[in-house]
């Protein structure tokens, strides 16, 4: 199976042969865990770096009233607490929402790493930098675009950060949110998700089926969302990343 750490890490510098062994070793034990379970609670301390090789899942906050607010969709590749230190304290729950490989990095393994091999703490660095471009992304979409618009940049934005890791087929890739799940990431109800998902599909932008979501007509839709896909490119000079994504859009 690829790496996708690795692979979101390569994006965010250039690693030579010793260092992307060195991570391969950092993930050399994974676990498979089911979907919807819970691999962090809101108070519990994290004691590792933990990385989602494959499966998608979620970070969230339960507002008083019950209602949930999804601010972060963990995909391949991603870690769930980036910026964390050791024996902090996890503010947000972290759920699986299809079934994941996860492997929980110690942190002494990950500083080591860090120190003996620049590089590495450099693709760190790039890797926060885009993990902070995508908050300010949705702080944006909740904030500013209107719920079309909400929904297609959230599909774009799904759909490049997968290219990235390999885990999308041209423009077909593993779709596992449900509309309660759209609804918790965009601020909208159920109801209002599904007239829109039905107006993209009406409008030949989308096909979704069996969590599987096809994208038609990847230009349009990207005009529809004002989606740029230059805050994802965690390195300026990853311009094969960007080219090879614009060739898909042509």
């Amino acid at each position: 199976m690829t790496n996708a750490f690795l692979q979101r890490l390569s994006h965010a510098a250039a690693l030579t042969p010793s260092e992307i062994g060195v991570l391969e070793e950092l993930c050399r034990n994974p676990r498979e865990i089911p979907a919807k379970k819970y691999l962090s609670r809101d108070g519990d301390e994290i004691v590792t770096f933990p990385v989602i090789l494959s499966g998608w899942a979620a970070r969230y906050q339960i507002l008083r009233n019950g209602a949930r607010q999804i601010t972060r969709l963990l995909l391949p590749g991603d870690a769930f607490y980036f910026d964390s230190s050791p024996d902090a304290v996890a503010i947000e729950e972290v759920i699986t929402l299809s079934p994941c490989q996860i492997v929980n990095i110690p942190h002494a393994d990950m500083n080591r790493a860090i120190e003996r091999y620049p590089a590495i703490g450099e693709a760190m660095r790039n890797y926060g930098c885009m993990e902070n471009a995508i908050l300010a992304s949705w702080v944006v979409n909740v904030g500013r675009r209107d719920a079309l618009e909400r929904m297609a940049h959230l599909i774009c934005e799904a759909h490049f950060r997968l290219t990235l890791v390999d885990a999308a087929q041209g423009n077909q890739f593993f779709f596992p949110l449900t509309q309660d799940d759209l609804a918790d990431v965009l601020g909208l109800t159920p109801v209002h998700i599904n007239r829109k998902l039905q107006q993209l599909r009406h409008e030949r932008l989308i096909a979704l089926r069996s969590k599987q979501m096809s994208i038609l007509d990847l230009r349009e839709l990207q005009q529809v969302a004002g989606f740029d896909s230059a805050y994802l490119a965690p390195r300026t000079d990853n311009k094969d990343t960007l080219g090879h994504y614009k060739a898909i859009a042509a």
